[in-house]
């Protein structure tokens, strides 16, 4: 339950170890101040609020409400904001898809600085069905992402190089910027740096940074880098195929978990509805 109580003067006198202490360590300690912040108009929090509320983390997850926050952020001036605006539009949390919103949402943002906007409007002129494919102007906002930071963009612009998207390939330029994004640590930047060092012969520390790759990689990237670690005939690759295998079914077994609980609390509340209403019942009756 929201203590109501959590005062602007609260948040802003309270010192730092002592809010720390305050909110716990898990998220549903975190969400009473994350979200007293959020209603006392600070942006940072009102992004993070509806991120949690997105996410349903440590409350329950309500994506209309993610996005009223998110464009409250946004209003209020924060890029962040409209960045997270930009990501429900274009995969309709919270609202229909609407594409043409969202890549508007990544350019206002994007051509502000934001580096997650200039990726994911790269990643839409890229990619989408909705629009005319764009490869110079996708790397364009690539490479303006990975200069300010990103190491996921810094992968992207390899993979362009590499392949020679729109232009000639220049492999010793991608492989450059494959290292970059792996010593930053983006999971798809360590697999195609081990890729380049093993086809360059780099063996051993090809197998270091694929299993760096394959230990921080979402399930999804591990079930697609398998079929590729096993092809290679490499023993120490074939035991990280395993591995990632074995991630995999890890990560399916408490997706399951979480929906049989998910399925619990759902049933719990419609049994407990009976019950409440025979006690709002009977309060009334004696109220009388």
């Amino acid at each position: 339950m929201v203590d109501e109580r959590i005062s602007y003067k609260i948040l802003k006198e309270i010192h730092p170890d002592v809010l720390r202490a305050q909110m716990g360590d898990t998220p549903r300690d975190a969400a009473p101040w994350v979200r007293a912040a959020a209603l006392n108009g600070i942006k940072s929090a009102q992004v993070a609020w509806g991120q949690m509320l997105l996410d349903g983390e440590g409350i329950e997850r309500d994506a209309e409400a993610a996005l009223r926050w998110f464009s409250i952020a946004a209003e209020a001036g924060s890029l962040d904001g409209v960045n997270m605006v930009g990501r429900c539009h274009e995969f309709g949390w919270g609202c229909t898809l609407d594409m043409a919103e969202a890549a508007r949402c990544y350019l206002s943002a994007a051509e502000r600085g934001h580096a997650w906007a200039q990726f994911n409007l790269a990643t839409l002129l890229l990619h989408s069905d909705d629009f005319a494919a764009d490869p110079s102007r996708a790397l364009a906002w690539y490479v303006r992402s990975a200069r300010r930071g990103n190491v996921k963009a810094m992968t992207m612009v390899g993979r362009f190089i590499e392949h020679g998207w729109g232009r000639h390939p220049r492999p010793e330029a991608a492989r450059r910027w494959y290292r970059k994004a792996a010593l930053g640590g983006d999971y798809r930047g360590q697999f195609d740096h081990a890729r380049t060092l093993y086809e360059g012969g780099f063996v051993d520390e090809a197998i270091s940074w694929f299993s760096r790759s394959i230990e921080t990689a979402v399930p999804d990237f591990c079930r697609l880098a398998e079929p590729g670690l096993r092809t290679a005939g490499h023993p120490a690759l074939d035991a990280l195929a395993d591995r990632a295998l074995e991630r995999v079914r890890d990560a399916e077994v408490r997706a399951a978990a979480a929906m049989r609980a998910e399925l619990a609390r759902a049933e719990a509340i419609r049994r407990a509805k009976p019950r409440r209403r025979l006690a709002l019942s009977w309060l009334r009756w004696r109220r009388s």
